[in-house]
């Protein structure tokens, strides 16, 4: 009987320790993935350990690692990474001619010197990655390469770097799609762009704004207010609500929308009347604020510059065709975040 016991009790630890390997195997990858806010990323090599260690690099040489980002969240999320040296010997530098290109899938999101990537991920964005929905996965690849063509200057040189992961997203509703020079499938362009005389009081336009809701939780847009270059606000009569992570369609009345397919639950707004004086084709801009008056959002398009900090231009874009936000909410008051959208894609 005792033996029976001793053998029993054996078996069971060999069953226990067999059962803690099988399950160290099968989540052996927990210990490498780190939290970023609702984002949780895969480095695949243990916290501490630096994804790139560049030591023994020769000209012509190559390596690559795959990061993998979930979205754990219940809203989208912009995906941003910045690279962080470390460490390294040598002058000079052998960030300088090492060549850092980011994919997604068979996208090319990046491709600059690692010394490019360091600076441009220095700023408090980051670098956008892409938008990433809620419970939605993505690999990226980072592949870091010695050119053949590097000097001698380089050789035995080192550099030791690491990445980290964020979000960056606007803590209010967003300007997000502008439609200011409407082309004659899609209606009207507001009169003054098409030279009606100022006793026109009618302000028969078809321009259309999309706005978009980044948080977590619905805003309403009663009273609020958009204003143009003219200075005269046009106000958000209508108690509408704009949902958490959803669109709000701003347009002088619903005929407008028998122009395009907007997505189903995008919330359609009639204002009464054309935006300000209308939205100039050559340039214009936009200040949306609430009903305290506070600005919340700001963009502008062509010759007026005055939407982003510091001034610069949004390229004008051609009939049929919008300018919109490179990703829903990305937000850096830059004109960077903005690019043609050709067809416009209202609720989107």
């Amino acid at each position: 009987m005792k033996k029976q016991i001793i053998k029993l009790t054996l078996l069971l630890c060999i069953v226990s320790v067999l059962t803690y390997a099988f399950r160290q195997d099968l989540f052996f990858h927990v210990p490498t993935v780190r939290a970023f806010g609702d984002l949780a990323v895969d480095f695949h090599v243990p916290a501490g350990t630096p994804l790139f260690s560049l030591t023994t690099m020769a000209p012509g040489n190559s390596i690559s690692k795959t990061v993998d980002v979930s979205n754990g969240g219940t809203i989208a999320h912009d995906v941003l990474v910045k690279g962080i040296r470390t460490g390294g010997t040598g002058t000079p530098q052998l960030e300088h001619v090492l060549l850092v290109t980011i994919t997604g899938g068979t996208t090319i999101l990046y491709s600059k010197t690692v010394e490019n990537f360091f600076a441009d991920s220095s700023s408090s964005n980051g670098i956008i990655l892409g938008s990433l929905n809620p419970l939605a996965h993505k690999s990226y690849t980072f592949t870091v390469v010695f050119p053949q063509s590097a000097g001698n200057d380089y050789q035995a040189k080192s550099v030791v770097f690491d990445l980290t992961f964020g979000t960056s997203d606007s803590k209010n509703v967003v300007i997000n799609e502008v439609y200011y020079g409407v082309d004659s499938r899609h209606g009207l362009d507001s009169p003054k762009d098409r030279g009606v005389i100022k006793g026109d009081k009618l302000g028969i336009t078809d321009e259309w704004v999309e706005l978009y809701n980044p948080t977590d939780h619905d805003i309403s847009l009663k009273d609020w207010t958009i204003t143009d270059n003219s200075g005269n606000p046009t106000i958000i009569h209508p108690n509408k609500t704009i949902r958490a992570n959803g669109y709000a369609l701003l347009s002088k009345d619903g005929a407008t929308w028998k122009y395009w397919t907007i997505k189903i639950g995008a919330e359609v707004i009639e204002l009464g009347g054309q935006i300000g004086d209308g939205l100039d084709n050559a340039g214009d801009h936009l200040i949306l604020r609430n009903n305290q008056g506070q600005e919340v959002d700001r963009m502008s398009w062509g010759n007026d510059t005055s939407g982003f900090t510091p001034f610069a231009i949004n390229p004008l874009v051609p009939l049929e065709s919008s300018t919109e936000r490179i990703n829903p909410g990305f937000d850096t008051n830059k004109a960077s975040d903005w690019k043609t959208k050709t067809p416009p894609d209202p609720g989107y």
